[in-house]
């Protein structure tokens, strides 16, 4: 793939020289005579070094890289400086503090100039080698872990052991283990993995952090002031969702149960140096995990903490009496959310 250039200067002149260098040297070269129309070209299209002028009327090279800089939504990608005036080291501070990495002086040697651009985008590849890595690792690791590794990365402290207030979601699937007893494991993996995927679809949708899959089952948490309204909310999504699947004619392991229970847990690391989780652990998870083993398909069983978390009027609900349930040393009085 072609590396894309954005050539900003306010000399037309300087443009189509730099514009016949790159193009000759196999780069794909766009311009801007302006940074207002270098910022809007930035914001609206994937460049992968930029060639800034930095004296330009209106605003200078510094002020454009520290606004393309400040924007955290765009890729990174190297802004070399091209300046015509005498680098003086106040100046080359401004430019490397604003965001840029590399400067160049005109008049410039051509080899000078391509061997730049060569190096500034051998780091590009490096940060976008790192970028897909973290994206594969965020795949196959709670949220929380992720953050963890990335601190150490950073040499920042490890996020500390703390209690927290959360609600938890719990999702299996009913009747699995009859439902693929005629089937392939490579039929049953493909079906699964619909079903698993749609729930997290859901879950992300509704703020929760996914903390572990293992095999049919879902675990999620939710935090903040609304946690029980979006827990109950993506419960009742997950099952709308899949019992249409099922409606459709297309039973992909639709039949879910799901408990949520709301209360204080830990998260904290647990492991050694050769292998360590950031994970959470506390009687509200287990609850949770034994309220959706109670569950019937397509049901959706809280307790009363939650209960008293949510907004009532939004979700309706009935009590289905005091259980027992395992682990606990006396019955729980359980809800089942009606539609």
């Amino acid at each position: 793939m072609t590396e894309r250039i954005l050539v900003v200067d306010d000399r037309p002149m300087n443009i189509e020289l730099l514009e016949a260098i790159l193009t000759s040297a196999g780069y794909t070269v766009e311009s801007a005579e302006s940074g207002e129309e270098a910022l809007d070209k930035v914001f609206n299209e994937p460049y992968d070094l930029i060639l800034l002028d930095v004296m330009m009327p209106e605003m200078n090279g510094y002020e454009v890289c520290r606004r393309i800089k400040k924007n955290k939504s765009l890729p990174y990608f190297p802004i070399i400086y091209i300046t015509a005036s005498e680098l003086e080291q106040e100046n080359i501070i401004e430019g490397l503090d604003a965001g840029g990495d590399d400067y160049i002086c005109k008049p410039f040697e051509m080899a000078e100039l391509l061997g730049r651009i060569k190096s500034c985008l051998r780091i590009k590849s490096l940060y976008d080698e790192l970028a897909t890595a973290k994206t594969e690792l965020s795949r196959y690791v709670s949220l929380p872990t992720l953050k963890m590794v990335e601190n150490k990365i950073h040499h920042q402290e490890e996020p500390e052991n703390r209690d927290a207030y959360v609600t938890i979601l719990f999702s299996d699937i009913r009747e699995f283990t009859k439902i693929s007893e005629g089937m392939t494991p490579a039929n049953v993996f493909a079906k699964l993995n619909i079903n698993i995927g749609t729930q997290l679809e859901i879950i992300e949708k509704y703020r929760g952090i996914i903390e572990k899959l293992n095999g049919d089952e879902v675990m999620a948490v939710f935090e903040g002031p609304d946690m029980a309204d979006n827990a109950l909310g993506c419960a009742l999504e997950i099952i709308h969702t899949l019992s249409e699947s099922e409606c459709d004619g297309e039973p992909e392991f639709p039949y879910v149960g799901i408990g949520i229970n709301t209360g204080h847990i830990y998260l904290g690391n647990i492991g050694n140096e050769s292998f360590k989780d950031y994970t959470v652990i506390g009687n509200t998870i287990n609850i949770a995990a034994r309220l959706c083993g109670l569950a019937d398909k397509f049901e959706v069983l809280l307790t009363q903490t939650t209960l008293a978390s949510v907004n009532q009027e939004q979700f309706h609900f009935q009590s289905i009496g005091k259980k027992m349930l395992k682990g606990l040393s006396k019955p729980m009085e359980v809800f089942k959310v009606t539609r």
